[in-house]
C-alpha cells in the first residue's frame, strides 16, 4: 500500500472541497495503520500473557523494550515505512481526516462526538510526541484499537469523555505554539459547527487561541428529511467501489509523470540504468543473481494478488507497480543477457 501516493489523493480532494470524498480515502489509511498498530498490541500481548504470566512488570518491560523495534518491522513489511515515516502519514491523514468532519455538514453530523474527541486527543498526542522513538506506546496509554480477523474495528478511549475533554484543553497550550496551530482552529469549527460553542471545552481552547478566522460554518439547519436520506444515500454509495476506474488516482499519476518526465523511448542507457535501477532497489555493484532476486522479492510483494481483499484501488496501485518492475526487469535482462 503506498500510503503517501494515496494520502495525497485524499490531500487534493479535500482542497477541492470534496470533504465527504476525501474522508473515505483518509479512512481507508486511518483504518490501515491502526490495524498495524492493533497487530503490534496483540502481538505483544499474547507473547506476555503466553510466556511471562501475570507479571506487570514483565509486561511493562518487555513493551518498553520491544515496541520500537517490533514496530518497525511491522510498518516496513505493511507499508514500506519506516517508524518515523509512519508517523508521519498517520499524523497527516488524521489531520485531514479530522478536518473532513469539521468542515463537512453530513460528516458532522453522522461521526459520534465522543470518536471525534479522541480522534483529537491521538492527534496531539502524535503532534506532541513526535520526537519520540516509542510513539506507538504513547497512543496505547490512551486507546486501544479494537481487532477482529486482523482488521480494527474501532479505536477505544482507555479514558473518560470528560478527561479526553480535560487533556484537550490542556494539550492545545502546547500546539498553539508550534506549526501545528491550526488543529486547534479546526477544534473550534468543529465544536461552533456542532452547536457546542458555549462548552467548557470551546472557552478553553478559545482562550488559547484568541480572536480567529472561522474557517466553514454550516450551522445545523431544519430539513424536510428528503434531502437528508439523500445525502445519506449518496454516501453510502461512496465507498471504495465508487473508485473501481479509480479516475482520481489515474489523473494523479498523469500529473506525476509530467513532473518526474521518464520516457523510455527517449532516454539514454545512462537514464534507464538509473530510473530503473531505482525502481528495482539496486545499489552499488551487483551481480545478475542479486537483480533476479530483487526482482523475484519485489514482484511478490507487489503482485495484484495480494492485495485483492484490500479494495480496487490498491489493486490498480499494484498494477502500476508491478508494471513498472516488469520493464525494469526486461530492459536489464536484455542488455546483460541474465
Amino acid at each position: 500500500m503506498n500510503v503517501r501516493k494515496i494520502r495525497e489523493i485524499a490531500d487534493n480532494l479535500f482542497e477541492q472541497g470534496k470533504y465527504d470524498d476525501a474522508y473515505i480515502v483518509y479512512d481507508e489509511i486511518y483504518t490501515r495503520i491502526w490495524s498495524a498498530i492493533g497487530a503490534i498490541q496483540n502481538g505483544l500481548t499474547n507473547f506476555s500473557n503466553e510466556y511471562l504470566g501475570s507479571s506487570f512488570k514483565s509486561s511493562y518491560k518487555l513493551r518498553s523494550t520491544f515496541t520500537v523495534q517490533i514496530s518497525d518491522n511491522i510498518f516496513k513489511k505493511w507499508f514500506n515505512l519506516d517508524t518515523d515515516q509512519t508517523l508521519n502519514e498517520l499524523t497527516f491523514t488524521t489531520y485531514g481526516h479530522l478536518q473532513c468532519i469539521s468542515y463537512s455538514p453530513f460528516l458532522n453530523k453522522t461521526v459520534g462526538a465522543d470518536v471525534v474527541y479522541s480522534e483529537y486527543m491521538i492527534l496531539h498526542t502524535l503532534i506532541n510526541d513526535s520526537a519520540k522513538d516509542d510513539w506507538v506506546n504513547s497512543l496505547l496509554k490512551f486507546v486501544s484499537p479494537v481487532m477482529e480477523d486482523n482488521q480494527v474495528k474501532k479505536i477505544r478511549p482507555n479514558i473518560t469523555e470528560a478527561n479526553v475533554k480535560k487533556n484537550l484543553a490542556e494539550t492545545a497550550a502546547k500546539l498553539n505554539s508550534t506549526d501545528w496551530k491550526d488543529v486547534n482552529i479546526c477544534l473550534l469549527d468543529y465544536l461552533f459547527n456542532m452547536g457546542d460553542n458555549s462548552s467548557e471545552l470551546y472557552s478553553s481552547v478559545h482562550k488559547i487561541v484568541g480572536t480567529y478566522f472561522r474557517q466553514k460554518t454550516h450551522r445545523k439547519k431544519k430539513s424536510d428529511g428528503k434531502e437528508e436520506k439523500k445525502r445519506q444515500d449518496n454516501f453510502r454509495y461512496q465507498s471504495y467501489e465508487r473508485y473501481e476506474k479509480y479516475e482520481r488516482f489515474e489523473r494523479y499519476e498523469s500529473n506525476s509523470r509530467k513532473r518526474d518526465e521518464f520516457d523510455p523511448t527517449r532516454a539514454t542507457d545512462f537514464e534507464k540504468a538509473k530510473h530503473y535501477g531505482e525502481v528495482l532497489g539496486l545499489t552499488g555493484k551487483v551481480s545478475k543473481a542479486y537483480i533476479r532476486k530483487k526482482y523475484l522479492e519485489l514482484i511478490a510483494k507487489y503482485h495484484p494478488d495480494k492485495v485483492f481483499d484490500l479494495g480496487e484501488e490498491l489493486k490498480i496501485l499494484a498494477e502500476v507497480k508491478t508494471k513498472q518492475i516488469n520493464a525494469a526487469y526486461d530492459w536489464m535482462k536484455k542488455k546483460y543477457s541474465i
